[in-house]
């Protein structure tokens, strides 16, 4: 049994993160996790954006978003707390959870900085709670000393968003609501639903005001960005599981296989299979 399965939490370093982060491929993060940077820089695609991590930064990945790791310096140092959603949910902690999780899901595809000192005291703090966990002394009360060294992690968190942002969703201007409630629909719906009427029409909106919003905010239009998405769930069920063709087109929501296959090269320029096969050896 893992760490992560026997206690709910583990703790990753640059000499072992990339068990969890693919390096050669997009990928799914199989539980949520922060990510802490303390020297050097990672490059990472997610969906639509390209993100750099550097020195005293963090940020937040979920099982929902998919990422593509593009590069890593040598003096790379970094942690990650990978955790299970149900034992977090367990926690007794006091502190409003739904403006930190909204907080959290509007800034996860970015990099937050951190000051020096805060970086100091979550790094020593995660350390420890790291040590702990991969002591191979016997400890009675060990399950209960993770809940709460995790419990204190938690705090500091939410003490520095806090004080950072109190009610970030209070200070978005209403243009980016627009975009969070798209992408945080799309992350819901995108496997059976692709039509940009229906994200309007979850917001009470046209299309073309939509369309018009997400191409300020992000760059690409709306319809670009639900087919982003449903490209790189196509990849990841592609380069990570053995499943036929014909089932990922069904779990995608396409009518048949040929017109996944259709979709899949006209955004990529190859067939799903041949994608596939790079990934065989």
């Amino acid at each position: 049994m893992s760490v992560l399965e026997k206690f709910g939490v583990e703790i990753f370093t640059q000499h072992n993160i990339f068990e969890r982060i693919s390096a050669d491929k997009p990928f799914r993060p199989d539980n949520p996790a922060f990510i802490f940077i303390k020297s050097g820089t990672i490059k990472l695609k997610q969906h639509f954006r390209d993100l750099e991590l550097s020195e005293n930064m963090f940020m937040v990945t979920d099982p929902q978003t998919i990422y593509e790791m593009v590069s890593v310096s040598d003096d790379f140092q970094s942690r990650m707390v990978s955790y299970k959603r149900e034992f977090i949910s367990a926690l007794s902690l006091k502190f409003n959870r739904l403006i930190t999780y909204r907080y959290f899901r509007q800034q996860m595809n970015i990099g937050v900085p951190f000051q020096q000192d805060e970086m100091d005291v979550v790094w020593k703090s995660v350390n420890f709670l790291k040590y702990i966990l991969d002591s191979p002394t016997e400890m009675t009360y060990k399950k209960e000393m993770v809940e709460h060294l995790f419990s204190v992690f938690c705090y500091q968190m939410a003490g520095i968003i806090s004080k950072e942002d109190n009610n970030s969703m209070s200070q978005m201007s209403r243009q980016e609501e627009i975009v969070f409630n798209f992408l945080t629909d799309l992350a819901e719906h995108h496997l059976t639903e692709r039509t940009v009427e229906f994200y309007a029409e979850r917001q009470s909106i046209t299309t073309r005001h939509l369309s018009s919003v997400v191409k300020t905010i992000t760059g690409k239009s709306a319809s670009q960005i639900i087919a982003v998405i449903v490209m790189n769930e196509a990849k990841v069920l592609l380069n990570s599981s053995k499943k036929p063709v014909s089932e990922i087109s069904s779990i995608l929501g396409f009518s048949d296989q040929y017109s996944f296959s259709h979709f899949f090269k006209k955004h990529l320029e190859v067939s799903p299979s041949q994608y596939r096969n790079q990934f065989e050896s």
